[in-house]
């Protein structure tokens, strides 16, 4: 590995080496070796969490040649190794972007067109903590983002944690000093540092999440009750009402009622469960009141359906922008109209009022 002075982010190793890690490639040494680097610098962990968030996403659309090109120009560039490039044509700031297969190759691709996304659009997820983030949690009880924000940061006691837009954590009193407890209200994925004798625990309204070493994703409302996938490792679930505990593995969901009841699903992970991190809201089959608590998160709006309509569900994907949309296409996949006042969205009847403001 080598570092490269002109970066913005300094102490940057071997381009293939991050490439190599993003896609899950490399020996166990090498894999020891990047650990050792990311813990040792704060601005690359930050960098690489942002990566694995990019190449995770199930985009469709895939680079052209010419943005590839250019995302590899522009990386080159930015370490002295490329001569100057040609100006002529429109600058991209950002990029589509896919993930054909995770292999080395595919992600180095998708790393050059990530920093072209980083360094054009500013999209290492602003601390809303305070500072640069990325950085170490302070010693206080309570991390929240704001309504549509994104943000990612490191707890003292070495867990990574990827918050969600309108979530929340509460630390217990005492976090890594006498527990690793903390509580949650939204979204958040959870880079975990094991330690048997001093459990990292997630207690949500209906369920309490135990790692046994591991990368796990939450999602939880008051309401609604409470989901978490596996991306590795494993976690023990229990329900508030007695549910549990039940080990879930890699690439296993289970859902707790907001009752306490648990249903699991083995090996049913897929894309949309983690979307979120990468900045795409995504239905399948929700109910209303699921897709209500969402769009207040992202969006903050407070979404009202006409009780005839309330018993549909919904299927839609939206982007962090999409606001001003999401009314029309609420309507229209539950087949009503809509009307907007300030931050309030109305689902009406189809009759009592057109398919637009």
């Amino acid at each position: 590995m080598s570092d490269h002075p002109h970066s913005d982010l300094p102490g940057i190793p071997d381009w293939d080496a991050i490439a190599r890690h993003v896609a899950g490639e490399g020996t166990d040494a090498e894999r020891a070796e990047m650990r050792r680097v990311l813990d040792s610098n704060a601005a690359l962990r930050r960098f690489v969490e942002v990566l694995e968030g990019v190449t995770a996403s199930a985009d469709p659309v895939a680079p052209t040649s010419a943005e590839v090109e250019l995302a590899l120009q522009s990386v080159l560039a930015r370490r002295d190794l490329a001569p100057a490039a040609d100006h002529s044509s429109p600058r991209r700031d950002i990029l589509p972007l896919m993930r054909p297969q995770r292999s080395a190759r595919v992600v180095m691709l998708r790393v050059a067109a990530a920093i072209v996304v980083v360094a054009g659009a500013g999209l290492l997820l602003r601390s809303s903590f305070g500072g640069d983030g990325g950085g170490v949690a302070p010693a206080r009880a309570h991390l929240a983002t704001a309504v549509g924000a994104i943000d990612s940061m490191t707890l003292a006691d070495g867990t990574r944690i990827l918050l969600g837009p309108g979530s929340r954590i509460d630390l217990d009193s005492g976090f890594n000093a006498s527990n690793r407890t903390l509580s949650l209200t939204g979204d958040a994925r959870f880079d975990v540092r094991h330690n048997s004798a001093r459990p990292f625990t997630v207690r949500t309204s209906s369920a309490t999440f135990r790692d046994v070493g591991t990368v796990f994703a939450v999602h939880s409302d008051s309401s609604q009750g409470s989901r978490v996938v596996v991306s590795e490792g494993a976690v023990s679930v229990s329900g508030s009402g007695g549910a549990g505990p039940v080990i879930l593995r890699k690439g296993d969901r289970a859902t707790v009622a907001a009752s306490g009841s648990m249903s699991v699903e083995r090996s049913a992970m897929v894309a949309e469960d983690t979307a979120w991190a990468t900045g795409r809201l995504v239905f399948r089959d929700a109910t209303v009141a699921d897709v209500a608590a969402d769009v207040l998160r992202w969006y903050g709006l407070s979404l009202h359906v006409d009780s005839t309509l309330a018993s549909r569900r919904l299927t839609a994907t939206f982007d962090r922008n999409a606001g001003a949309d999401v009314g029309r296409v609420i309507a229209a996949m539950l087949g009503g109209g809509w009307r907007q006042r300030g931050n309030e969205l109305d689902i009406v009847p189809a009759p009592a009022a057109p398919l637009s403001r």
